[in-house]
């Protein structure tokens, strides 16, 4: 073909300088695609979406509504609209906790897109074997809503994108921290628990070798878990040094600032530490263990003021679950010692302090503690405990048992009584003894 005039050889060259382009374009999606999923019989459009999904604020699957609530957006199908109130809740928060703790400021941008089922969640990330994930290119979380464990899995894929509006903040590089430390405050600040793990038969590797993801998510084998190496040694950092640090490490330019402000912190190289913590944290988690046992034997040996004694260095030693267990244990220690007040105190202490996660279990034992003192204050502890049950909106009970501690607190209460025993409503053992005895006094033959 012969061009005529300068402008028709112009127009030629932009259209084949567009034309390059679209091949191009298609070609990367095609071989983003392919190198992501396995997958290169998808159909262009799917390709297209994935694609768009890694970059932009669009859902990786097809026909998901899309709502926005406290600043997330969230994609969903029909089936999975209901996830979205408990998501809420824990995601405003764990917002409050995390912009307390970094000094982050989340204001939105945070998408969270929700998977029917793990072939879906598999699909768009690329490989098998994931629970969640969170998509660095486009701020969103990607999980499973009805998985057992989506509460942690929520909290550890929205760490990491409080990390990332960390350094964004400070204008740091997202690859300067080495990713056992990222993963491992991602654990840390989804609450597990070393109590949570076999010590014994954790496996570690060099640390160095678990700096970049790639490294990070090739070392998993069957024996081999990097997650457990990267959170045990964020908790077993934290036990020593408390949370401040991990902001400090976080401010971090580059990898080997990291290294030099962790190992000055720790007086030791990275390599001995290697050595000795895992081991450090075996001894203290056998001693909880001897703790708990012996804490039993005195209770049955009706020796409570050691068992009081055993209950708080439990406390002093443990991590939040230990802190929940052994201030049980010193309520029943005043149970059955007979002091219904001091163990009301002792829980009405708890819950002022109280970790999220624990505080309508304790409300319904105050609750039933109430019933040796004041039924009024029990029904109070229940609806108070059933207002959050309603605010969390995936916590569940049996709504008869407010009608129950109602029936007491009026002209029925032989009634409400009966039917609590009745049906077993009291779980604390010691309150069911006592409320026995105090029945027996109050309602003579009637019980």
């Amino acid at each position: 073909m012969k061009l005529k005039s300068i402008s028709e050889a112009v127009g030629m060259l932009i259209f084949s300088s567009i034309l390059f382009l679209v091949v191009l374009v298609v070609a990367v999606i095609n071989s983003f695609v392919v190198f992501t999923t396995g997958d290169d019989k998808q159909a262009s459009d799917d390709k297209v979406r994935l694609f768009a999904s890694t970059v932009f604020q669009v859902s990786s699957q097809k026909e998901l509504m899309k709502t926005e609530k406290n600043g997330v957006i969230y994609f969903y199908s029909e089936e999975t609209e209901a996830e979205i109130a408990k998501m809420d809740e824990v995601l405003q928060r764990e917002r409050q906790s995390f912009n307390s703790i970094l000094g982050t400021s989340d204001e939105g941008g945070l998408t969270v897109e929700f998977h029917d089922d793990y072939g879906s969640l598999e699909s768009s990330y690329g490989s098998g074997e994931v629970a969640g994930y969170y998509n660095l290119g486009n701020k969103s979380i990607h999980l499973v809503p009805t998985d057992e464990n989506w509460e942690l899995i929520l909290v550890h894929e929205y760490s990491h994108y409080q990390s990332h509006l960390f350094s964004n903040q400070y204008s740091l590089p997202i690859t300067r921290i080495p990713s056992w430390f990222e993963e491992g405050i991602a654990d840390y600040f989804a609450d597990d628990s070393s109590g949570w793990y076999d010590l014994k038969t954790i496996e570690l590797i060099d640390f160095h070798d678990l700096d970049s993801q790639e490294e990070y998510d090739s070392s998993a084998s069957a024996s081999y878990d990097p997650y457990a190496q990267g959170f045990l040694a964020v908790e077993s950092l934290v036990d020593a040094y408390g949370e401040g640090f991990i902001v400090d490490l976080l401010k971090s330019r580059s990898t080997s600032t990291f290294y030099n402000k962790l190992e000055t912190m720790i007086g030791m190289e990275i390599e001995e530490y290697q050595d000795i913590f895992l081991e450090k944290m075996i001894a203290e988690q056998e001693q909880l263990d001897e703790w708990y046992e012996l804490s039993h034997i005195q209770f049955e040996q009706k020796d409570y003021e050691g068992a009081e004694k055993t209950a708080t260095a439990i406390k002093e030693a443990g991590d939040i679950y230990d802190n929940d267990a052994a201030d049980w244990m010193l309520v029943d220690i005043q149970l059955a010692r007979g002091n219904f007040m001091e163990a009301a105190d002792l829980m009405n202490r708890k819950i002022a302090a109280d970790h999220a996660d624990f505080l309508i279990d304790d409300l319904f034992l105050l609750a039933e503690i109430y019933l040796l003192i004041d039924p009024q204050l029990s029904l109070e502890s229940a609806l108070q405990a059933e207002k959050l049950q309603e605010d969390t909106e995936f916590y569940f009970y049996e709504e008869d048992l407010i009608a129950i501690y109602e029936k007491i607190n009026s002209s029925k209460a032989t009634e409400g009584y009966r039917q609590l025993l009745d049906e077993e409503w009291l779980y604390n053992p010691y309150v069911l003894d006592r409320l026995n005895e105090k029945l027996d006094k109050e309602y003579p033959g009637e019980f």
